[in-house]
């Protein structure tokens, strides 16, 4: 019983090892997500510096060059938007993912071993029971031998038991036991 115990414990302490890594695993993930939604603010605000100096840039180029260059610098610039606000959708995307499959993975190996605390509790408890059952009948078999005597009468084994049994001659008190397994003689009357 004490080895199931300190197994339990042992295998709780692994358990909870395994939740606390798993925690901060989820962490590291989300302060990895937030480093990535920071650098992707900073890149949307460094773009938008980027944007208002192309625009003013391209504003004078339009002015001094033709139209269609201006546009395309723009066009340039909101592209590379798109492409960090896209790169940041599939980053939460992803490390949404990676928490759902933390958070699964979690909770099956906590109901594993709750099984397999609930199964070997019930084995234990079961081992009890037999243990119980057979002191009983230990316990019977010396109730049993407090209300007979047993000796030995001339070399032969005899019990102290009821009236209506063949008897030893010499202590009508004690019965003989047949070691043969043959059926008693009649009693002499």
């Amino acid at each position: 019983m004490e080895e199931f115990v300190t197994n339990s414990a042992l295998l709780a302490g692994h358990l909870t090892q395994q939740c606390d890594k798993a925690i901060a695993d989820q962490k590291h993930a989300a302060a990895e997500l937030r480093q990535a939604a920071a650098d992707v603010g900073q890149g949307v605000a460094a773009g938008r510096a980027e944007l208002a100096h192309s625009a003013r840039s391209a504003v004078r180029e339009a002015l001094s060059q033709e139209i269609p260059a201006a546009v395309e610098a723009i066009a340039e610039s909101g592209d590379r938007l798109r492409q960090l606000a896209d790169q940041l959708q599939r980053e939460h995307l992803s490390a949404a993912s990676r928490m759902r499959a933390l958070a699964w993975k979690s909770l099956i190996a906590i109901a594993l071993a709750s099984a397999a605390i609930i199964g070997a509790t019930a084995y234990t408890a079961w081992n009890n029971v037999q243990r119980a059952q057979r002191a009983q009948v230990d316990a019977q078999v010396l109730e049993a031998l407090q209300q007979v005597s047993i000796t030995s009468c001339d070399g032969t084994p005899c019990v102290k038991l009821a009236d209506d049994q063949r008897r030893w001659s010499k202590n009508s008190d004690y019965l003989l036991v047949d070691g043969s397994g043959a059926a008693p003689a009649p009693k002499a009357k």
